[in-house]
């Protein structure tokens, strides 16, 4: 954290754009060119907004840039920035491996001209070329038009594409060709665009179309198996393996603490409902019997035989007072 800081400062004392990950390893789409954002993205390879003629370089099919940035980068577009053609060219070689040289002037002729690893097909899956004639359903009246498949629907199929860049759905009749890669099984599955065999992110740059923060196993091309993280998924350097983020430090406490009952709760109820028992015969009262719910004395308690005394020696002492004398 302190040096990312560290970074940041000196990037704006010097005044200058600055980024901290090498070319080739960042995990968001990095546009060198034109640093725009993507328009649309398929299978993680975005597309990008004309932004004026220039050539274009990628290493990944995600980073791009107007010259080569060394081991890796291989040349999409030769002149003319991002174009339609750039587009499909950058998306056919960095998912399905076909040459990035097709040998044409316009997209309208890459029905007949195209490198080995591609074929016509009559119907349509995701990944595929949808060509457009000049001036067919709203292509240029010279060049024509080249999308890359996303979605085939009963009529129509939804595309991504360069110039006008975005996702865009057209009647499957506005197709003069489809293209098809020999290596396209169609599938949507994110492991087949996967470089090679192990642990990826959903959000991993290194394939496409994967649920963020969900970790897949991927086994020569295809999803063996994957894990939904709890605490998010890290994205790791190419090469190595992306791995579901460990629990905070407090998340066991916290948990504890939610399954620990509150301090101030009641204390738990008795083991049954009887009544409690009557006090001991020696805590000082009388001997009681239960009756129609109510306790019947079978002795006057001590009081009460007092009382009784006095009242008995004053009637006796006022009948003598009343008896007449003898003489």
């Amino acid at each position: 954290m302190v040096r990312k800081v560290v970074w940041a400062l000196a990037c704006a004392v010097a005044g200058v754009a600055c980024s901290s990950e090498s070319v080739g390893t960042s995990n968001d789409a990095v546009d060198y060119i034109c640093s725009e954002n993507a328009s649309a993205t398929l299978d993680g390879i975005p597309a990008y907004a004309y932004c004026g003629n220039t050539n274009v370089w990628s290493n990944n099919g995600v980073d791009t840039k107007s010259s080569s940035g060394g081991t890796g980068w291989v040349q999409t577009e030769g002149g003319y920035g991002y174009q339609c053609v750039e587009y499909a060219v950058r998306y056919e070689h960095f998912k399905f491996g076909v040459a990035t040289g097709w040998g044409i002037s316009y997209a309208y002729q890459m029905c007949n001209t195209h490198p080995s690893g591609i074929a016509k097909a009559t119907k349509p899956v995701h990944g595929d070329l949808m060509i457009f004639a000049p001036g067919s359903c709203g292509a240029d009246g010279t060049a024509g038009h080249v999308a890359v498949v996303d979605v085939v629907n009963a009529t129509t199929v939804k595309t991504v594409q360069e110039n006008v860049a975005g996702s865009y759905t057209y009647n499957q009749s506005c197709a003069s060709c489809w293209l098809h890669a020999t290596s396209n099984n169609g599938s949507t599955d994110p492991c087949a665009t996967a470089p090679s065999n192990g642990l990826y992110c959903g959000q991993s740059t290194q394939f496409g179309g994967g649920t963020k923060d969900v970790l897949y196993d991927c086994e020569n091309g295809a999803t063996a198996s994957k894990t939904t993280c709890a605490y998010g998924c890290t994205v790791e350097p190419p090469g190595t393996n992306d791995e579901c983020a460990p629990a905070p430090d407090d998340a066991g406490s916290d948990a504890a603490t939610d399954a620990a009952p509150a301090s101030d709760a009641a204390p738990p109820p008795p083991e049954n409902d009887a009544a409690p028992p009557p006090p001991a015969a020696d805590a000082g009262s009388a001997d009681t019997s239960q009756s129609g719910g109510c306790a019947v004395s079978r002795e006057p308690p001590r009081g009460a035989r007092a009382a009784l005394f006095f009242v008995a020696a004053l009637a006796t002492f006022v009948a003598r007072r009343r008896r007449p004398s003898r003489s």
